[in-house]
């Protein structure tokens, strides 16, 4: 990943006193803002994002023919920062594990996550390991923080040697929409190319996901954003890879 981004994801910080109040919505909330969604003064809220997860849930459920999510028992995430979205599946009964280059992130995500497999390293440096594979691999929002294609294409064959059933890959920023999305964070942002740069997004052609599944004889789903009041919607997809 670039490191000016990562510069930024150093620098996140997380109130310890949300944890003493055993509130998990509230723990979960301060966990999406450590991990850069600030709700506040947005039409963003935390069920937006319970949105978003039960949407997840019901994508990787397709692995089975029954469609029965209950039939998954870990899940594993690639950039998993504090740990927002593996705190909602490890409530869910799933054994969770993950990786990020963020020192701070990962040490946040230490304290709320019951897991010895909180690793602290880039996307690329995922253990590949059978003895410890996982039920499903996800990746939100991070596929466009890679440098290029290739680092990605490195990442997405690691994933797919770690996960049993399938692969979920949130908020790709969608080639198509690239100019469409730079014209609208231009309007929103001033001075927005000062602000952003050396802070770049990749953008991807849906074709590098389509030759991924053809090379390893993966069924793909594409599908859009689920979550209500975000801005980023319109520029983004899901993209759901199945053994």
């Amino acid at each position: 990943m670039s490191n000016n981004w990562k510069s930024i994801w150093n620098k996140r910080d997380f109130d310890l006193d949300v944890l003493k109040t055993n509130d998990y919505l509230k723990i979960f909330k301060e966990l999406k803002r450590a991990s850069g969604f600030d709700m506040s003064g947005s039409s963003l809220s935390i069920s937006s994002f319970l949105t978003q997860f039960e949407d997840i849930k019901k994508n990787f459920a397709e692995c089975f023919k029954d469609n029965n999510f209950g039939n998954i028992k870990s899940i594993f995430e690639v950039g998993c920062g504090c740990g927002a979205n593996l705190y909602l599946f490890q409530k869910e009964g799933l054994k969770v594990g993950g990786i990020d280059y963020s020192v701070i992130l990962i040490d946040i995500a230490k304290k709320v996550l019951n897991s010895n497999d909180i690793i602290c390293g880039e996307a690329m440096d995922i253990p590949v390991d059978s003895s410890k594979n996982y039920d499903v691999l996800l990746s939100n929002s991070v596929f466009s923080y890679f440098s290029n294609l290739a680092y990605a294409n490195t990442v997405l064959e690691k994933m797919y040697s770690k996960c049993k059933y399938a692969i979920g890959l949130i908020d790709v920023h969608d080639l198509d929409k690239k100019e469409k999305f730079i014209v609208y964070r231009k309007l929103q942002i001033s001075d927005y190319e000062e602000k952003y740069k050396n802070l770049d997004k990749l953008f991807y052609p849906k074709d590098f996901f389509i030759q991924f599944a053809q090379k390893h004889n993966m069924k793909i789903k594409f599908a859009k954003s689920e979550v209500p009041g975000y801005w980023n919607n319109d520029f983004v997809f899901n993209c759901f890879l199945y053994k």
